[in-house]
């Protein structure tokens, strides 16, 4: 059993308390940086869906705009392959071909969770402190 003096006792009270407001700090900027790269990105995969729509609309088929497009567009070809295609190269392929809608929908789905963890945490450290 450790027995530690009134000093130590209050000292450590007020290092918790200065730890949970760095965490509430963190917790803020997550929240909000969550957020902003929600919105971000959504409005990607709108530009991206709508772009597909409007093709769709005009010419009554859907066109693929996978992520290996996007990267195309983007600057980032890919060197062609000399060798036969390894498993891990047919995996990272086959990652390419996802759409980009679905993917960005998806990544802003992580993010939105993220934002709602981090306001969570921050509701916690603020009933804990009584702010």
């Amino acid at each position: 059993m450790v027995f530690f003096s009134a000093r130590e006792a209050a000292h450590g009270d007020a290092k918790k308390a200065f730890v949970d407001a760095k965490t509430a700090l963190a917790a803020t900027f997550l929240k909000v940086a969550a957020l902003a790269c929600t919105f971000v990105t959504l409005v990607l995969a709108a530009i991206i869906l709508s772009w597909q729509a409007r093709a769709w609309i005009l010419t009554g088929e859907w066109s693929s705009f996978p992520i290996s497009r996007v990267l195309a567009l983007a600057g980032f070809d890919e060197p062609p392959a000399i060798r036969a295609a390894t498993g891990i190269q047919v995996i990272f392929d086959w990652g390419l071909d996802l759409p980009a809608g679905g993917f960005l929908l998806a990544v802003a789905a992580i993010l939105t969770g993220f934002s709602v963890f981090a306001a969570s945490v921050e509701e916690q450290l603020g009933k804990r402190t009584g702010s």
